[in-house]
């Protein structure tokens, strides 16, 4: 039980980091296609 305790929190790092990501790169092509329709 112990062993496992110190992982946990390295994982939900990771997975936070992960959804972060994913979240800037959505952000990013939303802001680009912004860009582009007001080129228009």
């Amino acid at each position: 039980m112990e062993s496992n305790l110190p992982e946990q929190p390295t994982f939900n790092e990771s997975k936070l980091k992960e959804t972060l990501r994913e979240n800037l790169r959505f952000l990013k092509s939303l802001l680009y296609l912004t860009k582009k329709v007001f080129m228009l």
